[in-house]
């Protein structure tokens, strides 16, 4: 197999690759919208309490599938940028081209699907802690009540940060400088002009 034939496939199976985990990333987000209310509801129902009480960690398990998800898409697009693009001299390329700064944004579509995914996390932790903090005053008494209140805000202050010292990693897939880019990008010309 010639070097274009390779990177040709390689690019449609990346493309692929992408196209899917963006169905995922979608069906991430709709089964959150669905799953955290009915454990709720199912918890409130059937008085599950160890469900209401770990439906906080359900969201955060919600919450790195999508992270996850996310993070892959990037990848592909990252590999796409750096060691496919630069084979194709005379095409400026779609990751090339939503790396783009201008008075149009490329990555709007995906900043918006990562803040909608944000405020969701927010809303839905807060509002779990919330009604697992009024339950356990209800049965446990003030004491129960505070320890569930500072470990869920412990977790949550923790995810929060996590969240924030990653949030650049989810709609953008360039996060080194030009130079560094330029360098990756030389760096695979000159690896190909070996063979």
């Amino acid at each position: 197999m010639d070097t274009n034939t390779f990177l040709q496939e390689e690019y449609r199976t990346l493309r692929e690759e992408i196209k899917e985990t963006k169905s995922r990333i979608y069906k991430t987000l709709s089964y959150g919208l669905i799953v955290v209310p009915a454990a709720h509801y199912l918890a409130k129902s059937y008085e599950l309490e160890i469900v209401l009480y770990s439906t906080p960690l359900l969201v955060i398990v919600v919450a790195l599938l999508y992270l996850s998800e996310n993070h892959g898409l990037m990848r592909c697009g990252r590999y796409i940028l750096l060691e496919i693009e630069p084979h194709v001299e005379e095409v400026f390329g779609w990751e090339s081209w939503l790396e783009t700064q201008g008075t149009f944004d490329p990555r709007t579509v995906d900043k918006f699907v990562s803040i909608c995914f944000y405020v969701l996390y927010l809303v839905y932790f807060t509002g779990s802690v919330y009604l697992a903090t009024i339950r356990a005053i209800d049965r446990m008494g003030m004491l129960a009540a505070s320890l569930i209140l500072g470990i869920y805000s412990a977790v949550g202050l923790w995810f929060l940060i996590y969240l924030f010292r990653h949030i650049r990693t989810t709609t953008r897939t360039v996060l080194d400088s030009e130079e560094k880019v330029a360098q990756a990008r030389e760096f695979t010309r000159s690896r190909s002009n070996i063979g």
